[in-house]
């Protein structure tokens, strides 16, 4: 089956919006066995987009289409499509009132722009959208056609609702694909660790760095759906062993999410003291559902004053040794703790930059404490690249400290 996706949208080729709507329908193309041959990008221009379909028709088995589906004057992609099938344009009035009881239900004023949303090309079949009102499917010449809107959010709920089982009964094999997350290790000692594995199963590990992790997609290709989940559980199993501490989870399981549910598991609890990531720790802890559980708070003590203040460090501690050591992170993390009467504090101060290195300090410099029931520990390092590189380094280090020293106490 030859495939092609078409991404609309002037934000996306002027480069204000990155798209990752592509990256998405090809990778779980990917995982149920089918190959993307072509991915165009074209701006909200009517006879472009016509002209992009024409030439789609005439190649490819399916095409997919996300983008300009709106109810505004440059969303084209319904004229273009119509034009491009030679197909007129007709309002599905059942679908009309669908959308105008949404409006009612949500008291949201409905206009005549949104009537644009029931214009479409003749023997459209509508596509469920749970988050949305755009979406839906035509069929021309054996080829199918899937064109949905431009948000990714809604482009991943239609393609699990309707695209996937499309996708499912059309493939001919079966891909069974994990993504393992893993954390302290390069690509060449992942590599050295893991490279016998596919002499005992039938596995391909891919390694990729995905800042500040790196990523493994372990791939197996079996027809049979109860023997590939077997081989895949038994490749995760494997690898889970050989990495160690260095392993966090799989695709889902960020590691803000592990280390909730080991904060969780343990009756544990947690507050944060941030300079130098601002908060970057905090909201990626309470990112997770249900993280007021165990995250009691966090306090962003930027300056000098606000650690004096909020934290109670002492001025002859910052004085003496200064905001960026290892005497002001081992108190803003034992101060915190004792603030917020939590079992665990985490603490990072630092210099992200650009400016505010020293020789002493470069730029990169960052302190990270952990306080909890067995003590105070506190570590230096230096991290590189700009400002949100280092921020999300830091966060990322003490996150992982953090996780690290959790499963330590259940060893």
């Amino acid at each position: 089956m030859r495939i092609e996706l078409i991404i609309v949208g002037d934000e996306i080729i002027e480069g204000f919006i990155e798209d990752t709507n592509s990256q998405y329908l090809a990778s779980i193309l990917y995982k149920v066995g089918l190959k993307v041959q072509r991915i165009t990008k074209v701006g909200d221009d009517e006879e472009e987009i016509s002209a992009l379909l024409k030439e789609a028709v005439t190649r490819s088995d399916l095409i997919i289409v996300t983008g300009g589906l709106g109810p505004t004057p440059d969303d084209r992609t319904r004229e273009a499509s119509a034009k491009a099938l030679g197909l007129p344009l007709v309002k599905n009035e059942a679908y009309l009132e669908r959308i105008k009881e949404i409006f009612e239900k949500f008291k949201i004023p409905f206009t005549e722009a949104e009537e644009r949303f029931a214009l479409l090309p003749e023997g459209a079949e509508i596509l469920p959208n749970p988050l949305g009102l755009c979406g839906f499917k035509l069929t021309y010449r054996n080829r199918s056609l899937f064109f949905l809107p431009g948000i990714p959010q809604e482009v991943k709920a239609i393609a699990e609702i309707s695209l996937l089982p499309f996708l499912q009964e059309k493939s001919h094999s079966r891909y069974f694909i994990e993504t393992i997350r893993c954390f302290g290790l390069t690509e060449g000692q992942a590599q050295k660790l893991l490279r016998d594995i596919k002499d005992e199963l039938p596995v391909e590990i891919a390694y990729l760095p995905h800042l500040p992790e790196l990523h493994l997609r372990i791939k197996v290709k079996e027809e049979n759906k109860e023997k590939g989940d077997q081989i895949l559980r038994k490749a995760i199993d494997l690898i889970r062993e050989r990495l160690g501490e260095a392993f966090i989870g799989l695709e889902n399981e960020t590691l803000e999410k592990v280390v909730g549910t080991k904060l969780k598991e343990n009756g544990f609890t947690l507050a944060t003291a941030e300079s130098c990531t601002g908060g970057l720790i905090a909201h990626r802890i309470t990112q997770i559902p249900g993280s007021s559980e165990y995250f009691l708070g966090g306090i962003v003590c930027y300056s000098n004053e606000s650690k004096i203040r909020e934290l109670g460090i002492p001025v002859e501690i910052i004085e003496k040794y200064g905001p960026v050591s290892f005497e002001c992170a081992q108190l803003m993390a034992e101060k915190v703790r004792e603030r917020f009467k939590s079992t665990h504090g985490l603490s990072t101060t630092g210099i992200a930059g650009p400016g505010g290195g020293t020789s002493e300090h470069p730029v990169g410099t960052v302190y990270i404490g952990l306080a909890g029931p067995k003590g105070t520990k506190v570590k230096r390092y230096q991290f590189w690249g700009d400002r949100e590189q280092i921020k999300l380094m830091a966060s990322e280090v003490a996150l992982d400290r953090l996780r690290r020293s959790l499963i330590s106490l259940n060893s």
